[in-house]
């Protein structure tokens, strides 16, 4: 009886193991599982443009020292503004609520001086500053994770912006019987 050489072994042996098949788990409930195909996005993160802090949004060319602007409403999470700012116009804003159409910039609580009805600001208007525009996150079609990424509490929902649902999925243990782990 004659010894086989190692690689050549091994190869025999796994050329005997079955494919290992995914089944499709509640991103929720996936952490310790290995991706066996990638978590594609399916809608863009964030969904709107976003502001990045507590302010007011504004667009920036009409921001000069000492010129009040006028607060025409209110942009929330969940509760955006449902009008558009116009010239010399501000919305009060907050983090994570869509920025309003007409909006181009967002100044933060703290560089900003209210009177009443009015804002003026301390800090000059920087285009596009404190705002994140649709998609920044991750947008629709990007791989969000990799095909053999182990899953953990953080690499799961939380990349997803909460919306992926399930996801294709092995054991670890079958994960390193198919020689991927």
């Amino acid at each position: 009886m004659s010894l086989l050489p190692v690689d050549e072994a091994l190869n025999r042996i796994l050329a005997r193991v079955p494919d290992v098949v995914g089944e499709s788990v509640v991103l929720a409930e996936a952490a310790g599982r290995v991706l066996a195909e990638p978590v594609v996005a399916s809608h863009d993160q964030p969904p709107f443009n976003a502001s990045a802090m507590d302010g007011y949004a504004m667009r920036a060319a009409d921001v000069a020292e000492g010129v009040w602007l006028k607060i025409v409403g209110m942009s929330q999470a969940g509760a955006g503004f449902a009008g558009a700012v116009g010239v010399g116009e501000a919305v009060r804003i907050f983090t994570g609520a869509p920025v309003p159409e007409g909006a181009d910039t967002v100044i933060m609580q703290e560089e900003a001086e209210r009177n009443g009805d009015f804002v003026r600001f301390t800090a000059p208007a920087r285009l596009g500053h404190s705002v994140r525009p649709r998609g920044y996150d991750f947008a629709v079609g990007r791989t969000i994770l990799e095909r053999g990424t182990r899953l953990g509490g953080v690499s799961g929902g939380g990349r997803c912006g909460g919306k992926c649902g399930n996801c294709d999925c092995r054991s670890a243990a079958e994960d390193c019987a198919a020689g991927d782990g």
